[in-house]
């Protein structure tokens, strides 16, 4: 039997959890139901379970479930409005909020991002109503005799004549997924038209900011470049080469950071000493208790050892004047709070161990040092003091005051314009129309230099490493990196062959002797380790992928953070395809045909051309894993529970926990649209094979579509701003699925010898790529710049006109001239007579040139004749009696469309005029000037004064640290404190940002 065996090893297949899909790796086709309901059931019970925590938790825990609804570090109108807290009637509203609002509120790339799942549902469930009333009843009935699932496929029809029926299918499906295409690429260009040409994305420093790399040095410099670019110029950015200042910057940082550690834990260890004092009393320490009332010199406290003379003399003075103590129980003053006793430091007065004016406040320590002893001061053991210990607090300030003078004589010496210049520039323009232009301006005369790399670059996405290089390193390193990522693409098959040789216990135990006591284990356990383990480890690789991809990025020299993400989609992908698909499919078809074929080698064509369908039952469980197993995990968000809920008081430095509080998850579009654009190819391809498959990708699809709703409303950040561009690679990306589906047919079609269906297909292939190749042609320049006539009509809109479109010339209509001479004729001319003929170059009367001028007058004037007779006869009449089809094909702008004509014609019901009024009108930026200054500067540059934070106790150790080490540094204990328990409270509303973090550049 040819389906016997199935070792689908060698498959990388992505964010796997469930054990019966690498169960298939021993099973067979013939079992496809019981392999459907084996992942079916298991998967849909650890749905629900997440569902249900989702469900219960989302009202209490608002920072998991809703943080975009209430922190303070987002703007107003960035914060998503609060679903209802009732059981059942957020649902209606949650299904009321418009995608747009992603739009408005977050970020253009979180709305395509969903704009793309919605195509990606609306072409599988198309394919749906093309294919199943047609494909499955004639699969059902093909007369090969399969059972099951395999019934439903494209093996099981014998009669090469019903392949005629699957190529029809081939040219309306496709044809109907490339139109598809090429509507959202000319949506997409008028959105992102509309939407970065407002004044909220227009006024931005990076809008009018262009990163121009690779400049060669002869042109670094501002008045050069100032007469290169001419008036328009209004900053210029010349960053310099600082490893001396970057040093010493890192190494302030990493001192500031110490200092805090050290004086969180010294605050920590006094307040527990101080905590253990006011509960049990000091041995030592006699402590006369005074209201904060009463005045220090009427006091007259004295503190002195309670074995003293004095001491005694004391106690006898106040169990005289007072019969009842005041620390006793039944005493009226008894002291509710420390708060009650504060001394002139502001330390509180009980059970201390000093007077009431306090220590010194100028001795560091002083207050500390009350309470616990020196020796309990935290220390470490620098380096540069060869390894001898030091005090923590003391060296760190010290270090951070050498520091401070080092870092500011180096930024004056960078300033002045001294250091070896960066082969790169920032220039900033007065427009983002000048900028655009220059951005499209060839710059430079030679190949590869002065190369404008990206427009909208911010200052926090720069990679500066990757500014550095030359242009002949960058094509070093991108062509090296390249054949790494093939190479890698190639021999990944071999972790994830070594990991799925797991999922078969048997055969690794007979293989290897000293693992023959695994088959000793329970049946549990052996179901763990052959289905559960296999799972998580190629989960664990598959998730590491994207993460070698930005660091291959980095290492090719790409300069920002949005253009790593580009990078990592385009190299995911091809992993996603090669990886997840075509190992995984030709694997499963070899492995399942490879007996067969050893048996009677003479029919392995008809082997291939049975097996191959079948492979598509794996991805039925694919899909459903993706669709349920992973849109749970996505729903229930058990790290944020545990981070924010569960372990956050683990977290003893109340800046670090304020800073995650107000953290949002970063969503990485690089590493998340590969994956569900490989779906999309996946359902495409097999489209004709198994259109089974695209009802399973259709449910799942949409159960991901409402996830992601859900988390780019409520809980995703909108940190990385890639402009939307993943959204066009991911369209044509897509593509990639008609293609593999086109080849695939024609070589089942040769496999089953039918010729005739085969040329079709064959048809469908070079169709298929000269609409791609028109489709590249004609919309890639619009994809990635913004045309020069929307600037001026954006001018024009906010002068208060109507725009271009609004003001169009009166042109006298051609139609209506006299037909008796033709348009180009001009009856002023000159006279015939007066021309002078030479008799050599007439050809019966007439010149040859002025007789082709005549011909050409005299056609064009029959034309305008016949165009004027059929105007004037009853033939238009009886046309636009029965003309139904102008409507749909040349639509009135002014009209009000339907449903079917705006999904038609986007360049007319979506343009850009129609977009650009939905784009809401948000408060300007305001920028600092000194902050614009230094914006794109090296970071060592521009880095502020480290700022750190304490909590602040009852002991009074907060107020003096914060005083000594302020003359450092930035340190504040407003917002933290330390409560009667001695754990650490922190106020979460504030936002922890500087206000330079909190400008949109």
């Amino acid at each position: 039997d040819v389906n016997q065996d199935d070792p689908r090893v060698g498959s990388s297949r992505d964010n796997e959890t469930s054990p019966s899909a690498l169960h298939l790796n021993t099973a067979s086709n013939s079992n496809s139901v019981a392999t459907l309901f084996s992942t079916l059931i298991p998967v849909s019970i650890y749905a629900t379970v997440c569902l249900l925590i989702f469900w219960v938790l989302r009202r209490k825990f608002p920072r998991v479930y809703a943080p975009r609804t209430f922190l303070s570090s987002l703007d107003t109108h960035e914060r998503s409005d609060p679903l209802p807290g009732g059981w059942f009637n957020w649902i209606p509203a949650f299904y009321r909020v418009p995608d747009t609002t992603v739009l408005n509120k977050s970020s253009i790339d979180g709305y395509l991002f969903l704009r793309y799942l919605k195509l990606l549902c609306v072409i599988c469930g198309m394919g749906c109503i093309i294919t199943w009333p047609v494909l499955l009843p004639m699969h059902t009935y093909g007369g090969k005799g399969s059972k099951q699932l395999d019934q439903l496929t494209f093996g099981n029809v014998v009669k090469p004549n019903w392949y005629y029926v699957h190529a029809a299918q081939a040219w309306l499906f496709f044809g109907f997924i490339l139109y598809m295409v090429s509507r959202e690429c000319v949506f997409f260009i008028n959105l992102r038209q509309a939407y970065l040409l407002s004044p909220y994305y227009a006024e931005r420093l990076s809008s009018r900011t262009v990163l121009f790399t690779c400049v060669p040095y002869q042109i670094l410099d501002e008045r050069k470049l100032r007469k290169i670019f001419g008036e328009s110029v209004r900053r210029i950015w010349i960053p310099r080469d600082t490893d001396d200042l970057d040093e010493l910057v890192n190494d302030r940082e990493e001192t500031a950071l110490r200092l805090e550690r050290a004086e969180n834990l010294l605050i920590r260890k006094v307040n527990t000493a101080y905590i253990k004092a006011l509960k049990n009393g000091h041995p030592d320490i006699y402590t006369q208790r005074w209201s904060q009332d009463t005045e220090p010199k009427e006091a007259n406290l004295s503190v002195v050892s309670l074995n003293s003379p004095k001491s005694v003399a004391l106690k006898e003075i106040d169990e005289i004047a007072s019969p009842i103590s005041p620390a006793s129980p039944g005493s009226p003053d008894m002291p509710s709070s420390p708060r009650e006793f504060l001394r002139v430091d502001g330390t509180p007065g009980l059970k201390t161990s000093y007077g009431f004016d306090g220590p010194a406040p100028d001795i560091n320590g002083s207050v500390a040092a009350q309470w616990i002893p020196y020796s309990s001061r935290p220390v470490h053991r620098p380096l540069s003091n060869y390894g001898r210990r030091v005090d923590t607090i003391k060296w760190s300030r010290r270090e951070l005051k050498e520091m401070a003078p080092k870092i500011a004589k180096l930024r004056r010496h960078y300033k002045k314009g001294n250091g070896r210049p960066i082969a790169a520039v920032f220039i900033e323009f007065d427009s983002q129309a000048n900028a655009q232009s220059a951005y499209q301006t060839l710059a430079h005369h030679r190949a590869n230099h002065m190369v404008p790399d990206i427009v909208g670059v911010r200052p926090q996405e720069i990679i500066w490493q990757s500014l550095q290089l030359r242009w002949w390193e960058r094509i070093v390193r991108r062509f090296a990196i390249q054949a790494f990522i093939a190479v890698l693409v190639i021999f990944w098959s071999i972790p994830c062959a070594l990991v799925g040789i797991i999922s078969n216990v048997k055969f690794l135990t007979n293989a290897v002797f000293f693992l023959a006591w695994i088959n000793k284990l329970p049946s549990v356990i052996l179901g763990l380790i052959s289905g559960l383990l296999p799972a998580v480890g190629l989960s664990l690789l598959m998730s590491a992928v994207p993460y070698i991809m930005r660091g291959c990025a980095r290492a090719a020299g790409v300069p920002t953070q949005a253009k790593i993400e580009l990078f990592t989609q385009n190299a995911y992908f091809v992993f996603q395809v090669v990886q997840v698909f075509l190992v995984t499919t030709l694997t499963s078809a070899a492995s399942s045909a490879v007996k067969g074929i050893i048996d009677n080698p003479m029919s392995a064509q008809s082997i291939l051309a049975q097996n191959l369908p079948t492979a598509s039952n794996f991805y039925v469980s694919y899909f459903i894993l993706q669709g349920l197993a992973m849109s749970a995990t996505r729903m229930v968000h058990l790290g944020g529970i545990f981070r924010f809920q569960i372990f956050s008081a683990a977290i003893k430095n109340p800046r670090l926990r304020s800073m995650r509080y107000h953290r949002l998850r970063i969503v990485h579009w690089g590493a998340i649209y590969p994956v569900f654009t490989n779906m999309g190819v996946i359902a495409i391809s097999y489209a004709l094979i198994a259109p089974l498959i695209l009802g399973v990708a259709f449910i799942g699809l949409c159960i991901i579509y409402i996830t992601y709703r859900y988390n780019l409303l409520y809980i995703y950040s909108s940190e990385f701003d890639a402009r939307g561009l993943h959204y066009p690679r991911a369209l044509k990306q897509t593509l990639t699925g008609i293609y593999l589906a086109e080849i695939c047919m024609v070589g089942l079609f040769v496999l089953k010898k039918a010729f005739g269906p085969m040329v079709l297909m064959v048809g469908l292939v070079i169709f298929t790529a000269l609409v791609h190749i028109s489709l590249n042609d004609a919309l890639l320049p619009l994809l990635y710049n913004l045309p020069r006539t929307l600037a001026v009509e954006e001018e024009l809109r906010r002068a208060g006109h109507n725009g271009l479109d609004a003001e169009e010339p009166k042109v006298e209509d051609p139609e209506q001239q006299d037909p008796g001479y033709d348009s180009d004729f001009d009856p002023g001319a000159e006279n015939e007579s007066n021309i002078i003929h030479d008799p050599q170059t007439l050809d019966r009367g007439i010149p040859r040139a002025e007789g082709e001028k005549a011909l050409k007058l005299t056609a064009n004037g029959l034309a305008s004749f016949i165009r004027f007779k059929v105007r004037n006869s009853p033939f238009p009449g009886i046309i636009s009696s029965v003309d139904f089809w102008s409507y749909w094909i040349t639509p009135d702008p002014l009209s009000k469309p339907n449903v079917v004509l705006k999904w038609l014609h986007p360049e007319v019901f979506a343009d850009y005029s129609v977009l650009r009024q939905a784009v809401p009108e948000y408060p300007p930026i305001i920028y600092d000037e000194n902050a614009v200054r230094v914006a794109f500067m090296p970071p060592a540059m521009k880095a502020k004064t480290p700022r750190i934070r304490v909590p602040r106790d009852k002991a009074g150790v907060s107020l003096q640290e914060c005083r000594h080490s302020g003359e450092v540094l930035k340190i504040s204990d407003e917002g933290a404190w330390i409560d009667e328990k001695g754990l650490i409270t922190v106020d979460l509303d504030d936002d922890p940002r500087e206000v330079w973090e909190q400008m949109r550049f």
